[in-house]
């Protein structure tokens, strides 16, 4: 019994290690961070030391890079915002609806571009449009004041910035260089586990596993663990190398089961493809028991080795078996046996990666050039943005209409709020049920903040220090709300209330009347913010899947016309972050969600071949066979016709130009092994479009 005690206290002491001791530090970072922002700013006798705090809980993270990487793009945001600020409130001082007008277009802007950008960029587009707000409004009716409370402002944020990013490297250092290496030790597992089980391939009824947050979180940790000093530079081009790798491989997995699909009833044809899995299949199962060690990955290299060497001899020897007849079988087999090849490559060449990589091998700087000229592309949609813009400007101009109306003298705080929550909510996933839970928070901090301003800092508050002390509990829990799953939005909530109307001042001046002016105000611009969700939220599900429809057919159209500018990995790339972008403007079920990402997967493999056919036949010594550019041309009909017997159509002159094709003989050997390769490249494609449910195609008639 004693055995068996100290083995479940040793099981949970090592889960209260991985899952509630970060939980604990970042309540501790988080509450020592503000304290010390806040006496700093007593100290040099700033006004508003809440901005420091407000400051300090948005960029707090975590891991140290992250802070850093956010506090950069905070610190950027907010010097252009209040430059900007000071500008507008200079030249339109006594001109309201000049200001307003102007100050839209910057929000508008703002919006729009922190939309089109990566990571924590976001947020810094995002800051240097409401820190106009946060600047001019206090101050709007007395505009000589702006740059001195302007500057203020700055140097509040600044403090908050150097706080946070003191505690996270110096007080707690919490390094990404973990996490990566266990994100990393995840995917590989991931994609082991996906392959090792045929059924993977031949269960059709199982859903379709969404890789996307696998390979963006990858890349986003990887970026902003370049503001951390211990992460190595050649461990940086291996991390970029392993989520291309592990992309292919996702990318190709996906298209070689949507064409297995096609034969699903044919049990003889599936048999035979199951065989000639099976190799490659007992090669990881044997692998699958043991430790992610460089000796064991470098075993699974050797048996991968010789399953790729042997793949070919069964292939024909399954070919032969069969006996296929038919054009549909003999093409399908074709594809199929070569994506079950490129497969067996890909994944070769991601387990090199990686045992060179957990073995320290310097030999991925061969390729260093290669890697850095490679950056994940960012897909933007016109409508999108125009929605943000749309958005942002309406909260604004409500607001400021308000107030010049009503001549409110609260309503300007409204301002701030109203700006902010649409700024920062609009690039989240289901900003109007974010927007929702923020106002419960909101309605929260309005029971808590009253007990602080009317009984506890009256009551016990008599220096700093008590100061401190009583805002403790606060601090601590709205915090540990921001760092607990579903809990975030609402502890942002109780924070934006408590931080705006909380009497965190040098010197004690606070009234019921001035209180109630705030919270007001402080709602008001909330519910203005949410509303403008509710009424431009349109996103649905059946819009979506027109807009990716849409995208997807233009991007076909792209590739066969355009210059060579899309090369596989950027093409993978753009597409899985269009599957990201719209995620998040978008409450997507799962069903749709799932379609979207097989639309994605089966263009983006019709893609790559297109850019395979067309990079060949440029070798062309002689004059390339015109089939091929019909064939690419009638491509691109497909997915912009609308009738379906149309369709039908395009597909029969497809398969009768690729008939035409495989009986062609060309002079040149070299001619003719181009011409082998590009009907390969044509046949897996004839295999996906032949499955028009797995495609983005317009709406049949």
């Amino acid at each position: 019994m004693l055995a068996i005690t100290k083995e479940n206290f040793k099981l949970a002491a090592n889960e209260w290690t991985s899952k509630d001791l970060p939980g604990f530090i970042y309540v501790l970072k988080s509450v020592t961070a503000s304290l010390l922002a806040l006496c700093l700013c007593m100290v040099f006798n700033l006004q508003m030391p809440q901005t420091s705090v407000f400051t300090l809980f948005i960029v707090m993270q975590p891991f140290s890079g992250l802070v850093f990487s956010k506090s950069f793009y905070r610190l950027i945001g907010t010097v252009l915002g209040t430059i900007m600020a000071i500008a507008l409130l200079g030249a339109f001082a006594q001109d309201r609806v000049s200001f307003t007008i102007f100050f839209a277009l910057w929000v508008g802007l703002c919006s729009a571009v922190g939309f089109m950008a990566r990571n924590f960029m976001t947020y810094g587009f995002v800051l240097s449009g409401y820190t106009i707000a946060l600047v001019t409004m206090p101050i709007i009716e007395t505009p000589s004041e702006v740059f001195n409370f302007g500057i203020d402002r700055l140097s509040e944020v600044l403090i908050g910035l150097l706080s946070a990013s003191f505690v996270s490297e110096v007080l707690f250092p919490q390094n990404l260089s973990k996490s990566l290496i266990k994100s990393e030790k995840n995917k590989f597992k991931l994609i082991l586990e996906n392959l090792l089980n045929k059924q993977s391939l031949f269960n059709f009824e199982t859903p379709t596993i969404n890789y996307s947050r696998d390979i963006l979180g990858s890349d986003s940790l990887r970026v902003n663990s370049s503001f951390e000093t211990n992460l190595k530079k050649v461990d940086k081009i291996y991390y970029k190398r392993l989520n291309f790798e592990f992309m292919h491989i996702c990318t190709t997995f996906f298209s070689l089961r949507n064409i297995i699909n096609n034969s699903k009833d044919d049990n003889v044809f599936l048999e035979s493809l199951k065989k000639i899995y099976d190799d490659f299949e007992v090669a990881l199962k044997e692998f699958q028991e043991k430790p992610i060690e460089a000796k064991n990955i470098n075993s699974l290299l050797f048996k991968l080795k010789e399953v790729k060497a042997k793949s070919k001899n069964i292939i024909e020897e399954e070919k032969h078996r069969l006996q296929l007849n038919s054009f549909e079988s003999q093409n399908d087999f074709r594809s199929i046996t070569h994506l079950i090849k490129r497969l067996e490559n890909e994944l070769y060449e991601y387990c090199n990666t990686y045992y060179n990589f957990i073995s320290k091998n310097k030999k991925i700087k061969i390729s260093q050039n290669f890697a850095q000229n490679l950056k994940f592309s960012t897909y933007s949609d016109n409508v999108l943005i125009f929605t943000m813009i749309t958005r942002a400007t309406f909260a604004l101009i409500v607001m400021m209409s308000l107030w010049m109306i009503t001549g409110w003298h609260y309503a300007v705080f409204a301002v701030i709020p109203a700006v902010a929550n649409t700024l920062l909510v609009s690039t989240a996933p289901n900003p109007y049920g974010i927007t929702k839970n923020m106002i419960i928070g909101t309605v929260l901090g309005l029971l808590i903040t009253p007990i602080y301003n009317f009984y506890l800092i009256p009551a016990y508050v008599n220096d700093l220090f008590t100061l401190c002390l009583v805002l403790t509990p606060a601090l601590a829990f709205i915090s540990l709300l921001m760092i607990l799953p579903g809990k975030s939005l609402m502890g942002f909530g109780i924070l934006l209330i408590f931080i705006n109307t909380c009497a965190i001042y040098t010197h004690y001046n606070m009234t019921f009347e001035f209180f109630a002016d705030i919270s007001i105000a402080t709602i008001i611009g909330m519910l203005i913010s949410a509303y403008s969700f509710v009424l431009m939220d349109f996103a649905s599900n059946a819009w979506i899947e027109s807009r990716v429809k849409k995208v997807l057919s233009k991007q076909i159209s792209v590739l066969t016309q355009d210059d060579l500018a899309l090369q596989r990995t950027k093409l993978e790339m753009l597409n899985f972050d269009l599957m990201q972008r719209y995620s998040m403007v978008g409450r997507l079920d799962n069903k749709t969600n799932s379609k979207i990402f097989i639309w994605i997967l089966s263009t983006l493999e019709i893609g790559k071949s297109i850019i395979n056919i067309r990079k060949k036949q440029t070798m062309f010594t002689q004059r390339k066979p015109v089939q091929i550019r019909i064939i690419l041309n009638y491509l691109v009909k497909l997915f912009n016709e609308k009738d379906k017997t149309d369709k039908d159509k395009i597909v029969v002159k497809f398969k009768k130009l690729m008939n035409d094709l495989g009986n062609k003989h060309l002079k040149s050997a070299n001619d003719q092994v181009l011409l082998k390769e590009i009907y390969l490249e044509l046949s897996i494609i004839y295999s996906i479009i032949k499955n028009r449910k797995f495609l983005p195609l317009n709406e049949e008639n």
